[in-house]
């Protein structure tokens, strides 16, 4: 333990006590705000820490450190940095921030050192309830991304709390560094970037999977689709892929069951389960073979709401996963 003067750990015990109630306080409003996706922690600044910044010299009031209690907001990429942002300053009380604008870096372009939103803010009681004693606190929040905080956690030993100055430690840290900020750019302008000439490209299966999720918007409402319309065209396509079914006779088929009022028609299956139960109606012959072969990698789910034409025996079926509970023919 680091040898620290009395008046100094005096100081430090007197301010901990109102900044771990902060702590506790802005722990409960944010983890109850923030986006389930983005990572929340927090802490009071520990004894030795806060001695060596007193004496960095670079505070005229030592209780005027502005990160006694910080905590930081982990967000998926840049784009949710101003959601975030716009979070803190409606739940607190805003002082200041760094960099002042966020347009505007200290950095020189060939320097890739912290530079990570601060906002500095104040607690701020709900006049419906009783007052904590904290209004008007200073502390900080860091905003960054979860590849600008992985980075943090993984050079931590190397560039901040440290026994030793190494410049070769600190530049593979800093190499790193510009490798994410590159790596950050290349996700927030991926829609872009897919337009240039070098990447505008696709492939077979890409352009398989663009048209079921284009036929899927087209025969069916947005409320009856996931978010995940990518993973549930990859379920199609290795479906009929596997029955040998092209995307072609795939809406004839759907197009002819819609019209004798199954197909879209039928409210409680899912599209997958639409598809199957259309391929047991119009093509049972490709279908059933395929269900009754030796057993494959891919196997078919059949929710128990699917009818089984009468002359499908379900205990001959090795390639099925059936919803219901029974067992398919496993060899």
């Amino acid at each position: 333990m680091m040898k620290i003067s009395q008046s100094l750990r005096d100081l430090h015990s007197n301010s901990k006590i109102k900044h771990d109630r902060l702590k506790e306080c802005v722990d409960n409003t944010l983890l109850n705000l923030k986006n389930p996706r983005w990572h929340y922690e927090s802490r009071v600044k520990e004894l030795e820490s806060f001695a060596l910044k007193v004496e960095t010299g670079y505070y005229d009031d030592p209780m005027s450190i502005e990160d006694f209690f910080a905590c930081t907001i982990v967000v998926e990429n840049l784009a949710s940095l101003a959601k975030a942002e716009s979070l803190v300053n409606r739940t607190f009380a805003f002082s200041h921030r760094r960099p002042e604008d966020k347009s505007i870096t200290f950095n020189s372009p060939e320097s890739f050192r912290f530079d990570d939103t601060r906002l500095y803010v104040k607690w701020k009681d709900d006049p419906t309830v009783r007052p904590t004693g904290l209004k008007g606190i200073l502390f900080e929040v860091q905003i960054k991304t979860f590849l600008a905080h992985a980075w943090a956690i993984a050079t931590h030993d190397l560039t901040y709390k440290t026994d030793e100055k190494s410049w070769a430690k600190e530049r593979i840290a800093f190499q790193v560094k510009a490798m994410l900020e590159h790596a950050e750019t290349s996700i927030q302008e991926a829609k872009r970037l897919a337009k240039s000439s070098s990447l505008k490209k696709t492939d077979k299966r890409s352009m398989r999977i663009s048209a079921i999720i284009k036929l899927l918007n087209d025969l069916w409402t947005p409320a009856f689709l996931p978010s995940d319309k990518k993973r549930l065209a990859e379920n199609i396509d290795r479906l009929i892929s596997h029955v040998g079914i092209d995307l072609d006779a795939l809406q004839e088929m759907l197009a002819q069951e819609t019209k004798v009022g199954r197909g879209t028609q039928i409210l409680n299956l899912s599209p997958y389960a639409t598809i199957v139960q259309s391929l047991l109606n119009q093509e049972l012959s490709k279908f059933q073979k395929y269900l009754m072969r030796s057993n494959k990698k891919f196997k078919v789910y059949i929710p128990k709401e699917i009818t089984l034409p009468p002359t499908i025996d379900p205990s001959r079926l090795r390639n099925v996963v059936f919803g219901d509970g029974r067992a398919s023919l496993s060899v």
